[in-house]
C-alpha cells in the first residue's frame, strides 16, 4: 500500500479583470501527490459571503458582474483523494469600470466590415 500526500499549492496564479467577468488561470501543482480530482476556488464579491466553485480545468471564470466589481479573497485550493492541498490567494482584482480602447477599437472595426 502506498502512501497518498494531499497536493502541493497550485502555481502561477493570475487574474484577469475584464468589464462584466474576471479569468482565473493557473499550473497544477508540482508534485501533485496523486490523481487531481478537483480545483475548489473560493472568493467574495463586494464584500458578501463567500462563494465556493469546483472545476477539473486550470482556469475559471467569475462571471454575471458588474463593472468596477472588486472580487476579493481569491483562493485555488487542489483536492486529491488524500484531500486538500494548500490555498493559492490572489489579491482583490476589479473588473473594469469602462471598455478598454482595444475593445472599443475591435468594435468598431467589426462593425465597418458587417
Amino acid at each position: 500500500m502506498s502512501l497518498v500526500l494531499a497536493p502541493t499549492a497550485v502555481r502561477n496564479l493570475k487574474g484577469m479583470a475584464m468589464l462584466f467577468s474576471v479569468l482565473l488561470t493557473w499550473s497544477e501543482p508540482v508534485p501533485l501527490n496523486g490523481i487531481l480530482n478537483r480545483y475548489t476556488i473560493r472568493y467574495s464579491v463586494n464584500g458578501s459571503s463567500e462563494i465556493t466553485n469546483t472545476t477539473r480545468d486550470t482556469t475559471f471564470s467569475i462571471t454575471d458582474l458588474n463593472p468596477n466589481t472588486v472580487v476579493s479573497n481569491i483562493r485555488v485550493i487542489a483536492a486529491t483523494g488524500a484531500g486538500d492541498g494548500p490555498p493559492q490567494m490572489l489579491n482583490d482584482i476589479t473588473t473594469l469600470d469602462r471598455p478598454c480602447e482595444c475593445c472599443i477599437m475591435t468594435f468598431f472595426l467589426l462593425i465597418r466590415y458587417i
